[in-house]
């Protein structure tokens, strides 16, 4: 049977409802005391939640081993970021170069085009990155044409994921309150609520539809 969309409460329990999801939590928050490389350590595990998540195959946390899997996962997905961003990047660059040489009629052009771009690409990522990981279909890393595809096609459940992901990004700063260090722990919980909702939407949308095969 078909399960309904993930409820708000569904989604923001997921990370520590569980103690293996608890023990990723606290660990994943303490890697990122490690600059960068923490960072991309979670990013690599939180792709493999979602592919399990996507594909239902509990228990959904595991650790972070092998590490070596999870490193070069997070940092193909880090490579990805910056592919999508980079558009944004440059024309906001551009953006800047004009201003300082005083040429304001072409800002007006430059700066409208970054935002458009970075609006488009922070849209579209959440989309790639899960059917990447739930496919292991590297092509949505480099590809934005084709992950903004899949997230339009997503619709109101794509929507309803992103106002969860909100929700959730606009409570991580509370973490600040426990002597600083707390928000470590609290984006970790964050980013993992935004996987579980964007792969549990995708989820739905394709139980309706003829599922992509694997590669």
């Amino acid at each position: 049977m078909r399960r309904p969309a993930p409820s708000l409460r569904e989604c923001f329990a997921f990370p520590i409802s569980t103690p293996e999801g608890r023990r990723d939590v606290l660990l994943g928050g303490t890697l990122l005391l490690l600059p960068l490389l923490g960072w991309i350590l979670n990013l690599g595990h939180r792709l493999d939640v979602v592919y399990r998540v996507y594909h239902d195959e509990p228990p959904y946390f595991r650790g972070f081993a092998p590490w070596g899997h999870t490193l070069r996962r997070g940092f193909r997905a880090f490579a990805a970021i910056t592919v999508y961003l980079m558009p944004a990047i440059l024309l906001a660059g551009a953006t800047a170069a004009l201003h300082c040489h005083a040429r304001s009629a072409l800002i007006w052009v430059t700066g409208p085009l970054a935002l458009a771009c970075f609006l488009i690409a922070i849209y579209a990522l959440p989309g790639g990155m899960t059917y990447n990981a739930a496919f292991n279909d590297l092509s949505y890393l480099y590809r934005p044409d084709k992950a903004l595809r899949r997230a339009l096609d997503g619709g109101s459940s794509y929507l309803r994921a992103w106002a969860i992901a909100i929700a959730a990004m606009a409570l991580t700063p509370l973490g600040l309150l426990a002597l600083g260090v707390g928000f470590f722990y609290s984006s970790v919980w964050g980013w993992s609520v935004v996987g579980y909702a964007f792969s549990r939407a995708l989820v739905l949308k394709e139980s309706s539809s003829v599922r992509p095969p694997p590669p």
